[in-house]
């Protein structure tokens, strides 16, 4: 087994970074990864960075046309980039600065106005989506810990198949680590087990319970998959469960391209 794509995702639910290697920090998050978020303007002041679900913000759950965004974050100039294609607005500015914080929202609080039935266009008191995060910390996962998370490609061929789907995007589940070589579904069999990826050692925490954010295509933002019913429907689980969160054992490191993956 070998790892074979790497992503993290800088904007919480926004477009990933395709990555030829991550680091992984002693906790078990994955650097630069989630480390900034729009957040629904009754969540709180923009400076209060204190772990929340991820009802309080912009987020492919409620809102999957949110994937129809793509972004860009240089992290070293801490500039953030968004381009809304539906009407081909770009913008673009230094996260650090008030001016380039308050365009930025502007514009995404005007897309997902749009949004027909979503939380966020229902309620006033949301309005506007607030930018926040400082750019280096992950605080925005769907989870406290913020783990890394890992799934096969065998899984998710397995799930393709059951959804009546020729192929099913990666992305669509927002893992950090994608590995190849697995049986479908083995990387569950190893709860509680040690994983060495590469020259890190790793201990499988759990398999990560799913949400509507999966039936959303990460291409064009339509829910055109019913993952959650497949995978309980019709794999036979009690909660729809994809991919799993791990965490070092000892110390993070950096994982790569190709790294193998052995079960201890």
């Amino acid at each position: 087994m070998q790892v074979t794509n790497l992503y993290r995702y800088p904007v919480k639910s926004f477009t990933p970074e395709v990555c030829e290697s991550i680091q992984i920090t002693d906790d078990g998050k994955v650097v630069g990864d989630r480390v900034l978020a729009f957040r629904f303007n009754d969540a709180g002041p923009t400076d209060d960075l204190s772990w929340k679900r991820k009802s309080w913000f912009a987020s492919l759950q409620h809102a999957p046309r949110l994937a129809r965004i793509t972004s860009n974050y240089d992290s070293i100039a801490r500039v953030l980039t968004v381009h809304i294609p539906d009407n081909n607005v770009v913008v673009s500015g230094k996260i650090d600065d008030p001016e380039d914080r308050l365009r930025m929202e502007r514009a995404v609080t005007q897309y997902a106005l749009q949004m027909d039935g979503t939380p966020f266009a229902r309620n006033a008191r949301h309005q506007p989506l607030r930018l926040v995060g400082d750019g280096i910390s992950g605080r925005f996962h769907d989870t406290a810990a913020g783990r890394t998370t890992l799934h096969s490609r065998g899984s998710a061929i397995e799930l393709a198949r059951a959804l009546g789907s020729e192929s099913i995007d990666d992305v669509r589940f927002r893992s950090n680590i994608i590995i190849e070589g697995a049986k479908p579904w083995q990387e569950f069999d190893w709860r509680g087990k040690r994983l060495l990826i590469g020259n890190v050692e790793f201990k499988m925490l759990k398999p990560v319970v799913r949400c509507l954010a999966t039936h959303a295509n990460p291409r064009n933002g339509e829910r055109d998959l019913d993952v959650m019913n497949t995978l309980t429907r019709i794999i036979g689980q009690e909660e729809p469960q994809f991919a799993v969160s791990i965490v070092p054992v000892n110390k993070g490191g950096e994982i790569k391209l190709g790294d193998a993956v052995n079960p201890l």
